[in-house]
């Protein structure tokens, strides 16, 4: 997969940061990045948001069928289980509209994730996680919401916090169903997000930024694209508001993503 210039210098820069730079590691809504550090034993998360994709292609969709999607609504859960391991559920319902077919209402997938804690920060080296988690084929792959198969995926988390921005690697496996009856069962894709995150305004504002993508051993899967992001505090709340640019062929053209985190505590007897 060959990316402009640009993406490479963007990239450069990134990493650059990563590797070089000494706030907080918390929510990063609303990029695709999974943060290393965990929620704290008993504490809780839910976020409902929507979100409006142009031009995305399904995964393994060989035609342009000039595809949009919108999460009405997308629901996450993050649920802080214990001292090391933090539970994710995501879902979302879908409206399409695409060439060939009406517009359709119809479910989304759910994701199932589980975050384990590999390492705290220290002065010398980066908090460390390892992202476990099973997409559920809950989709219909017949009106083309999804594949209608179990996807897995194995992501190693990196984060690291300094006086004034945070960066964030995260570098991984996805082994991805192929619905296609006359092709092989499964695509093992390369997946990786890089990405920064900055309080704007004496903290009043937080601004995000990444590069994510997936780079998948049958080239129909691979995705590329730059996200950016704005969080605005709503008392305890949390309001995020971004879009992304797709950078090959088969991204997005563009998209527009919008939610709100409520933070809430677990029983202590969890």
């Amino acid at each position: 997969m060959r990316f402009p210039s640009s993406v490479h210098t963007v990239m450069a820069i990134l990493l650059l940061l990563f590797l070089t730079s000494p706030v907080l590691a918390e929510n990063l809504e609303p990029l695709g990045l999974q943060d290393a550090q965990l929620l704290p034993k008993n504490h809780a998360e839910f976020r409902i948001g929507l979100a409006y994709y142009d031009g995305l292609h399904n995964l393994f969709q060989e035609q342009d069928k000039d595809r949009r999607l919108a999460e009405l609504p997308s629901l996450t859960l993050n649920l802080g289980l214990g001292e090391r391991v933090e539970c994710q559920l995501l879902y979302s319902y879908l409206h399409l509209r695409e060439n060939g077919q009406d517009d359709q209402w119809g479910s989304g997938d759910l994701t199932i994730g589980l975050k384990v804690r590999l390492w705290q920060e220290s002065l010398r080296i980066p908090a460390l996680a390892l992202r476990l988690a099973t997409k559920l084929p809950n989709a219909d792959n017949k009106d083309d919401f999804g594949t209608d198969e179990a996807d897995v995926f194995i992501d190693l988390l990196a984060s690291r916090n300094f006086p004034l921005f945070s960066t964030y690697l995260n570098l991984g496996l996805a082994i991805l169903g192929d619905p296609r009856p006359y092709a092989d069962s499964q695509d093992d894709a390369f997946r990786y997000a890089l990405g920064i995150k900055a309080p704007l305004m004496d903290n009043s504002l937080v601004g995000l930024l990444s590069i994510e993508g997936i780079d998948g051993a049958d080239s129909i899967n691979s995705r590329n694209s730059m996200r950016a992001g704005l969080q605005i505090p709503v008392g305890d709340w949390l309001w995020d508001l971004g879009g992304s640019v797709g950078l090959t062929s088969k991204s997005e053209d563009w998209s527009l993503r919008s939610g709100l985190t409520i933070p809430f505590n677990l029983s202590a007897n969890w």
